[in-house]
């Protein structure tokens, strides 16, 4: 039986310090079928980046962290979510293997500068 998932797929933009950074996420509403495998693509304008992280949201609930993934990185993973980083094109992507009627809900990146690093404190 071919079942097919709704997917709402929104962007945020948490941007700590300054309002110029813009975050973009595409498809919004991509229509995919149970066990297909899910991408969503985030992308952001500003270079200076520190980290950038993924969240899900379920209806009627709070923020739920997936992945953070910092600039030195390309790749992280996490059963079966899979998130590349790609500076150069300023570019995240998340991949879900497999979806399940359980993933359905609200997907969300968020991106930090390298600028707003907290400071270092030595103990």
């Amino acid at each position: 039986m071919d079942k097919s998932l709704g997917w709402l797929i929104l962007w945020l933009q948490l941007d700590w310090l300054s309002n110029k950074q813009e975050v973009k996420q595409s498809p919004e509403a991509p229509n995919v079928r149970e066990r297909d495998s899910v991408v969503v693509n985030c992308s952001y304008t500003d270079g200076a980046l520190y980290s950038l992280q993924w969240f899900r949201q379920d209806p009627g609930q709070g923020l739920t962290f997936l992945l953070l993934i910092q600039s030195n990185q390309r790749e992280q993973t996490s059963g079966r979510i899979k998130v590349s980083l790609h500076t150069l094109t300023r570019q995240s992507v998340l991949y879900i293997a497999a979806s399940q009627p359980s993933d359905l809900a609200t997907y969300l990146c968020a991106v930090r500068h390298s600028a707003q690093q907290a400071p270092v404190t030595n103990t």
